[in-house]
């Protein structure tokens, strides 16, 4: 019986989303304005994180598409890592186990045999929001229930179509 690889990502993430937090209230103890506010933008970024493994808002997925890809994430982990690091142990822990998450996840980037786990994919990104990407039985609904046309992406575009007078 094997493990199923895209449970071990999640705990991973969800962990390194902890420590997001856990050194962020430790840079917020510090004494500064600038660790405060540094320390309330990790706070929000591990929240988000966390979300992210289980749930996919659109609102939030349109705007950070790179957390579907291991570079992308691996990138913004050593990223919120090296801003958690300061000078108390607990920064130190936290930011240290961030970063090498982080240089991880670019690692497994580039070994071609590693696929991303499900929520980690371009497919999840498409989904949150709202294009076509699961194959649908005939009656047009997905594995999960939710009813669309397969294959088509929204109709609308918010390109013009020429100047507007």
């Amino acid at each position: 019986m094997g493990v199923d690889i895209s449970l071990v990502f999640r705990v991973i993430n969800c962990i390194v989303a902890a420590f997001m937090v856990v050194g962020a209230v430790g840079k917020i103890i510090s004494v500064g304005f600038p660790n405060f506010i540094t320390g309330i933008f990790c706070i929000i970024f591990g929240i988000v994180t966390a979300v992210f493994e289980f749930r996919l808002p659109a609102q939030v997925t349109q705007y950070a598409s790179f957390m579907f890809s291991f570079l992308g994430r691996g990138l913004f982990y050593i990223f919120i890592g090296c801003i958690t690091l300061n000078y108390e142990a607990l920064t130190i822990a936290s930011g240290v186990i961030i970063i090498v998450v982080g240089v991880a996840y670019v690692v497994l980037h580039f070994v071609p045999g590693i696929q991303a786990p499900i929520n980690m994919q371009k497919s999840a990104f498409e989904e949150s929001l709202g294009y076509s990407t699961r194959p649908t039985d005939e009656g047009g609904v997905n594995p999960s229930g939710a009813s669309y046309n397969a294959g088509s992406y929204p109709t609308k575009t918010y390109v013009s179509d020429g100047p507007t007078v």
